[in-house]
């Protein structure tokens, strides 16, 4: 099976903590060292933010970084309105590759409007993982434009499968969107056990040879 993971504003090639690095970076970069320790066949895409390589190939997996803006921290909300770019960005990196995939996951609603037209264009099922809905945080203060939900109720109901990172989560997913609950499976961010025990003295010092190795792409050379 060969599956495309589009994952546009979380390049996983930045750090947690760096730049615009988060929890989501580290979700993209666990997903490739899973795919490269399964031997899947998948290529991820993402949007290039930071300068150096564009390309990374680890055996079976592929990581295309494309330029979408500058080559730098970018508000994911600057990706509104450049659907058409991406689009035509993605399809060539496919042709290029000669990629055509068998599944497709995205991450975050500007990948689900992706993975929908490419779901279309292949007639292959894509899965998507939800991080945030559209409607909860405009109930709760945040200024979300009715472009975003209407999309997302595009890609929530196309999809095969929904990913959610809480059980409040998959609540919202079937009362705001009317999303059934069968569609919709919980899987909650995993900790490291480095992270269950004491890392830090009294002082706040980092403890020796225990400092954490979060951005773990391994090397191509080696």
């Amino acid at each position: 099976m060969k599956i495309l993971i589009i994952t546009l504003h979380a390049d996983p090639t930045i750090a947690p903590g760096a730049q615009e690095g988060g929890g989501t970076h580290m979700y993209i970069n666990e997903l490739i060292n899973l795919m490269i320790y399964k031997h899947v066949d998948s290529f991820f895409i993402t949007r290039k933010a930071s300068k150096g390589k564009a390309f990374f190939e680890y055996g079976s997996v592929k990581l295309k970084r494309i330029e979408i803006g500058p080559e730098a921290p970018w508000n994911k909300d600057n990706l509104d309105e450049r659907e058409e770019e991406i689009t035509i960005a993605i399809n060539n990196e496919l042709l290029l590759q000669g990629f055509i995939p068998d599944l497709i996951h995205s991450i975050y609603w500007h990948s689900g409007r992706a993975a929908l037209h490419f779901s279309k264009l292949f007639d292959v099922p894509f899965i998507h993982t939800i991080i945030s809905n559209g409607i909860r945080k405009k109930n709760t203060g945040y200024g979300i434009s009715n472009q975003r939900i209407q999309i997302e109720k595009e890609i929530f109901a196309a999809a095969k499968v929904l990913i959610s990172i809480s059980n409040s989560e998959k609540i919202d997913l079937v009362n705001y969107y009317a999303i059934p609950e069968d569609k919709i499976r919980v899987i909650g961010r995993g900790v490291d056990n480095l992270f269950l025990k004491d890392i830090y003295d009294e002082s706040g010092t980092l403890l020796s040879k225990q400092s954490p190795i979060i951005n773990s792409i391994p090397d191509a050379t080696k």
